[in-house]
């Protein structure tokens, strides 16, 4: 199984943080609690799968993360467009 690079995981949880307070209007302090808790126990993020696939977490899209943790099924296509460039500004996006 390959792992997710420190930087890359920087990046995806950085933009899960964006997601909160960007599409949820999330303040960014309760944003990055909710983004800092998941990512220290990622299990409870995966519905109680094995933590030895603590990494398929990184296979969701920030978007959906971000939709889980605010308890909003936010449907992303009004929202295309500017999440896209979200993705791109923290790497996670080719332009």
């Amino acid at each position: 199984m390959s792992t997710v690079s420190a930087t890359s995981a920087m990046h995806f949880w950085a933009a899960v943080e964006d997601c909160l307070a960007t599409f949820h209007a999330m303040q960014r302090t309760e944003a990055a609690e909710k983004v800092t808790s998941l990512w220290q126990h990622p299990a409870f993020a995966l519905n109680g799968v094995n933590r030895d696939y603590e990494d398929m977490i990184y296979h969701a899209e920030p978007w959906q993360i971000a939709c889980n943790l605010a308890c909003n099924d936010l449907n992303v296509t009004g929202h295309q467009a500017a999440y896209q460039a979200l993705l791109l500004r923290h790497e996670l996006s080719a332009p």
